[in-house]
């Protein structure tokens, strides 16, 4: 489960607030002690986009896709981390409600992000991390009866997350506080 939250600047420099709850499904197969290919499916549960006036357009729920691929570079030991190199690709897709009106209009978003992670296997099975991230890709809407096509103002993510194991389940959580920022938390199992 997730939240985002960030602002995208569409044509005209129009920026607009994104809110977007999410709930996915993903899977990884690992390939070696080097190599991990991810998949993703999900639902947008809910979410908003706020103009500078202070008008609301609601999102409805929509979709989600995303694949990639995580590369260990170096292996840690001890003190020194775990460093891993990531790309991801994704799409969002959504309809949504202008303020006043019943009218839907179509939200698309594709994304593309390479990301570097160092971490740390810690006392009592616990892994802590830190994550940077840089991304970009279009957004495609219709504000004011207009195409129009957009994209985050910050193009990257700074991230503190950790994960664990309570018996045959892992945990994870993981907070976003500058560029891009979100929030999330999942459960995992491996067989």
């Amino acid at each position: 489960m997730g939240r985002l939250e960030t602002t995208l600047r569409f044509d005209g420099d129009q920026e607009l607030d994104l809110e977007m709850d999410t709930v996915m499904l993903s899977g990884a197969w690992v390939i070696d002690d080097r190599r991990t290919v991810h998949a993703a499916v999900g639902v947008v549960l809910d979410g908003s986009l706020l103009t500078e006036a202070g008008a609301i357009h609601d999102m409805e729920p929509g979709g989600l896709v995303a694949v990639g691929l995580d590369y260990r570079v170096r292996q840690g030991d001890g003190a020194a981390p775990i460093v891993d190199l990531s790309l991801f690709v994704g799409a969002t897709w959504a309809k949504t409600t202008a303020p006043g009106t019943d009218s839907l209009t179509s939200y698309f978003a594709t994304d593309a992000r390479l990301g570097v992670r160092a971490g740390w296997f810690a006392p009592g099975g616990t892994f802590p991390y830190v994550a940077a991230r840089v991304f970009g890709g279009p957004v495609q809407w219709e504000l004011n009866g207009d195409d129009v096509v957009g994209t985050d103002i910050h193009h990257y993510q700074f991230a503190l997350g950790a994960a664990g194991r309570v018996g045959p389940v892992g945990v994870f959580a993981e907070w976003a506080g500058l560029g891009e920022q979100a929030l999330s938390a999942g459960v995992s199992t491996a067989w």
